[in-house]
């Protein structure tokens, strides 16, 4: 388990609530936008079944307490920890403008 917490440079008016990474070396992060309560979430995606429990991607999702939950990018195209980041930092900006 990697015990250093991952460096994720947030725009502005958005904070990290949570931000660590799994037992299988990927992301687990939580934003939230200070003014709207919007949040950008990254979590461990398992993307097939013949191996239980263990996670190769990454699941990259909006949550708008007006609209619900978006899922903006998973499994392979957000396979890396980079890859997630930028989608999540992506979506973050687009919220912000």
């Amino acid at each position: 388990m990697i015990d250093d917490e991952p460096e994720i440079d947030v725009p502005e008016r958005w904070t990290a609530t949570e931000c660590r990474f799994s037992g299988n070396f990927k992301l687990i992060a939580e934003f939230e936008h200070e003014e709207t309560g919007q949040k950008v979430r990254i979590a461990p995606y398992k993307t097939y079944t013949d191996q239980p429990g263990f996670c190769n991607a990454h699941r990259v999702t909006s949550v708008d307490p007006e609209d619900g939950v978006t899922e903006i990018a998973v499994g392979m195209e957000v396979e890396h920890i980079q890859e997630a980041k930028k989608a999540a930092i992506r979506v973050m900006k687009e919220i912000t403008d």
